[in-house]
């Protein structure tokens, strides 16, 4: 009993002399601690304000984006066009003004309008989010073998199979780059994308297209 009042009384003592130090602190350095109080609540103030403007900035870039589909669906591609652009101008950096463009660039590849579509996507290959990078790379080669561009295509999908060994997409790769070779005339260098195809994503959609393709090819 002694050994624990002792300590208890110890241990006030310690939170006595805590706050006596921290009180003496505060009454010679009064000035300099308010101002610093004061500096830490206008960083948190701007903080707040800060994430509440992205998250309005946000909300409004993808009701934009909402507005700009309905546009299509209504008005036509014309001013569908420039309801994107619009919001690509009015909200730069965001999610909803790159897939803005992915929507502009895939209207123009259901329309044929291949080249076009190739030069939207290549817009987007450096963006910051990864899977719109990996998205518009994938349709701008897409676009780019529908133009008959195949060693560009080629090029392109082989640099993203180097640079992204474990992509989602990487499937979806090996098919476009496959189809390119072949186009090409590269027999050789699409039997072996195929093979690959088979090999890795046997019972997949890839692995059955792979299966026939290598039916064809090898006759």
């Amino acid at each position: 009993m002694t050994t624990q009042t002792t300590a208890a009384a110890e241990n006030n003592d310690i939170l006595v002399n805590l706050l006596t130090k921290t009180v003496r602190f505060y009454k010679k350095h009064q000035t300099r601690v308010l101002v610093t109080l004061v500096i830490l609540a206008l960083a948190t103030t701007g903080v707040i304000l800060y994430t509440n403007h992205l998250k309005k900035v946000t909300e409004n870039s993808w009701a934009a984006y909402y507005q700009a589909q309905l546009t299509f669906l209504q008005e036509g591609q014309e001013v569908g066009f420039k309801q994107l652009d619009q919001l690509s101008a009015d909200y730069p950096g965001t999610p909803a003004a790159a897939y803005a463009q992915l929507l502009k660039g895939d209207f123009l590849f259901s329309t044929e309008n291949f080249a076009q579509a190739a030069n939207v996507y290549k817009e987007l290959t450096a963006d910051k989010n990864e899977t719109v990078r990996t998205l518009a790379t994938l349709s701008q080669a897409a676009s780019l073998q529908a133009s008959q561009d195949y060693q560009a295509a080629i090029d392109i999908m082989n640099n993203f199979i180097a640079n992204n060994s474990k992509s989602f997409a990487l499937p979806q790769a090996y098919l476009t780059l496959a189809l390119s070779q072949e186009l090409a005339g590269n027999k050789t260098q699409a039997i072996e994308s195929y093979k690959y195809l088979l090999e890795n994503h046997t019972k997949t959609y890839f692995g059955t297209i792979a299966k026939d393709k290598l039916s064809e090819l090898q006759k």
